[in-house]
């Protein structure tokens, strides 16, 4: 998921975010909003009217009329603001809560809706950024800034009419001053936005340096460098100019915005006085209107730093609609259903991420109660196989057919309930051991769950921890290999028609890898077997092998008697596995 910006374009389509908002709105929650936006307008009129009170004050108090009645006015205008605000507040809070809840809701509903394999690592990063933070960040937007530009916007509107009627030549000023001092502010603003975005690079490349310096220690402790790393060090000056560069433009930005206002504020002071020295203005009510343009300055000011403080929720929204907006995986209307033997038949398969091939017109049949193998060298394609059969993806060209029928017409739900997957990115629930286990199939009895332990070597991991030892988030108190080996428990205890094993394997010692290899056996009458592996010695049993090139074509296709008795790359592969055996260390003596 891609970091969202704030180009100047969004500004302009949305400049209040109420649009972007209203699509994560639940109904109740557009209704609030709106009583929110209503009671905040209503508040910035009626503080508007209690600025220009104090003109009618000032007369009074040179005699020209009783002070009493506009005294208890502006006492009347304060308690109804005051009541409204309240009100207004609570609105505010139940709107920002409402929009939480809706968000979290729409992006769920969204999420059940995409290909498995938007999820990588960069997208799932940035999705628990957007639920732990982000949403919080646009809740905050709602619940403070929008109000806040409402109800300033109604002050500034009030104040400029009341203005234009009591004194035209200042109303005609102060109608100058606004739209301009609004858009020195927005440029100051987007001044900023481009120095922040400027040191966005160089602060991630620090970042990714960081990491690399932190991972790369065993290495750099060996070679005596642990305290020098020439990368980390370039990337923290590149980073170090970057941010003086920042300081400098932002503080470019601010000093224009400031001397803009403070002129703006000596304008209308110079108006005043003028009017005073023309005899249109007493003493007190010249001192009046130069309290009122300094309220409208302020309250412009506080205006522009309200729309600057849209801009992070702007920025929250925009990588939420980066997941609404995500292509969903097409669902047929009417899901075939297929004969439920477990055949799986790769017809002309070819497939790429972006521009960059993979697959290239992969065919093979994997016939129920039969082991298929899938070997190859390092980014052939092996586990896209799996992942395409598993429908992570679809097919550029060609089809991948579950049961005689093609998984785009299958449905998801259908494809999902007729596989078991192992992959090497295991991924355990925050539970216990034996509720990690059930995930495979919940309604499974535990003489059911303690029999797919024991074929995958789990028990020996609940005798030493117990059966209800919580495994922490994602597994992270199991080992690697404890971890997959659970990951195999489920997919021995659902018992589906169809077991995808990706490298699964490989981080299980020699015992547990019998274990495995037995319960394969156990299962491959009911089951038709995947397997993608490079220890060769697992896959001897199997009744074929389909052989990738580095291209991501079939090569070969074969027993392991017949792939090893001719040249090709599967028997070079073997050649390989026998002649890294064969290897000891010798004492010198020999």
């Amino acid at each position: 998921m891609s970091n969202a910006t704030t180009p100047v374009s969004s500004r302009l389509r949305d400049p209040l975010l109420t649009r972007s908002v209203k699509k994560l709105q639940s109904p109740v929650g557009h209704k609030l909003n709106k009583r929110y936006a209503c009671l905040s307008l209503i508040v910035g009129v009626l503080d508007g009217l209690a600025v220009l009170t104090l003109v009618p004050l000032t007369k009074a108090l040179d005699g020209d009329t009783t002070i009493a009645p506009w005294m208890w006015t502006l006492l009347a205008i304060a308690l109804v603001a005051f009541a409204l605000r309240f009100f207004a507040t609570l609105a505010s809070y139940h709107t920002a809560l409402d929009f939480i809840r809706a968000a979290h809701t729409t992006v769920g509903d969204k999420l059940a809706t995409l290909p498995l394999g938007w999820f990588v690592p960069a997208n799932t990063g940035g999705l628990s950024r957007l639920v732990s933070d982000r949403f919080m960040v646009a809740s905050e937007t709602i619940a403070h800034v929008q109000g806040t530009i409402y109800r300033d916007s109604a002050a500034l509107v009030t104040l400029l009419v009341g203005a234009c009627f009591w004194n035209p030549k200042l109303g005609l000023v102060l109608l100058i001053i606004a739209p301009l001092a609004l858009v020195v502010m927005q440029l100051a603003a987007w001044i900023r936005e481009k120095a922040s975005n400027r040191a966005l690079g160089p602060s991630k490349e620090l970042s990714q340096r960081i990491v690399e310096f932190a991972n790369r220690q065993p290495a750099l402790r060996a070679a005596g460098q642990s305290q020098v790393f020439a990368p980390l060090e370039q990337a923290l000056e590149i980073d170090h100019k970057a941010r003086i560069r920042e300081l400098w433009v932002s503080t470019l930005a601010l000093l224009l915005n400031g001397i803009v206002v403070q002129i703006f504020i000596v304008a209308l002071i110079m108006v005043s006085a003028d009017l005073a020295v023309e005899g249109a203005l007493s003493p007190l009510e010249t001192i009046a209107i130069i309290g009122i343009s300094l309220r409208f300055t302020r309250t412009l000011e506080q205006l522009g730093s309200s729309f600057v403080g849209l801009d992070a929720g702007r920025i929250a929204l925009a990588e939420t609609e980066l997941i609404t907006d995500a292509p969903s995986l097409p669902e047929p209307t009417t899901p075939r259903l297929g004969d439920g033997s477990g055949n799986v038949e790769l017809l002309n398969v070819t497939f790429g991420y972006g521009d960059k091939p993979v697959l290239v017109d992969v065919t093979f049949h994997a016939r129920p109660g039969t082991v298929t193998a899938i070997v190859g060298p390092s980014g052939s394609g092996k586990t896209t196989i799996a992942r395409l059969i598993s429908r992570f993806w679809d097919v550029d060209s060609g089809a991948v057919m579950v049961d005689g029928v093609d998984i785009r017409e299958l449905g998801t739900e259908q494809l999902m309930s007729r596989l078991s997957m192992v992959f090497q990115d295991v991924y355990l629930f925050d539970d216990s051991l034996i509720a990690n286990i059930r995930v495979g199939r919940p309604d499974a009895s535990d003489e059911e769950v303690f029999r797919a332990a024991d074929l995958s070597g789990v028990t020996s991991i609940a005798n030493r921890l117990g059966w209800h030892t919580p495994v922490g988030e994602g597994g992270r108190l199991l080992s690697g290999g404890e971890r997959q080996r659970v990951s195999v428990a489920r997919a021995l205890l659902k018992q589906a028609p169809i077991v995808l094993f990706d490298e699964a394997t490989s981080a299980l010692d020699a015992e547990n890898e019998a274990n495995i290899l037995a319960a394969m056996d156990e299962l491959r009458e009911q089951s038709t077997f995947i397997v993608i592996a490079h220890k060769l010695d697992t896959i001897k049993s199997a009744d074929q092998i389909v052989v990738l090139d580095e291209h991501g074509q079939v090569s070969q296709l074969g027993t392991h008697s017949e792939l090893s008795d001719v040249p090709g790359i599967y028997r070079h592969f073997w050649q390989q596995r026998k002649a890294a055996s064969g290897w000891k260390i010798s004492s010198g003596r020999d």
